[in-house]
């Protein structure tokens, strides 16, 4: 699962039958709790304590590339992507519901973190990148 992949561009792609993923993503502020710790909130100096989460929810595609409408029933599900820039982004996780449009990502390092979703068809076919956002923690 922590195999590197560079960021698909906003290109036409004819084979994509999900076509130009019209998906909003937001990251929640769900902050840098999950460790109990006390008050202070000074940030911790020590690397790869897990300190934060953030949480992601998206729209579903609406339209393929050629402009048609897209069923629900076309959607196999999404994929999510982590990563530490904007250019290289980890596969972190493959959800298999298409009526699943959340999810939170749990255990993150202190630092800036980016994120994108890709929607796939039942017969794997997979989507552009969505917009790119990102959390710092």
């Amino acid at each position: 699962m922590m195999n590197t992949v560079e960021a698909k561009k906003s290109v036409y792609s004819p084979k994509l039958p999900i076509g130009v993923f019209l998906l909003v993503m937001c990251v929640g502020l769900i902050g840098c709790g999950g460790g109990g710790g006390g008050g202070g909130g000074g940030q911790t100096s020590i690397t790869g304590v897990k300190v934060g989460s953030a949480s992601l929810s998206w729209a579903a595609p609406t339209t393929k590339i050629d402009s048609t409408s897209l069923s629900m029933s076309e959607v196999g599900g999404y994929k999510v992507y982590v990563g530490s820039s904007e250019s290289t982004l980890v596969l972190y996780a493959d959800i298999s519901d298409p009526y699943q449009m959340e999810y939170v990502v749990e255990s993150l390092n202190a630092g800036t973190h980016y994120f994108a979703v890709t929607a796939y068809s039942l017969s794997g076919a997979e989507s552009d990148f969505s917009s790119v956002v990102s959390k710092t923690i």
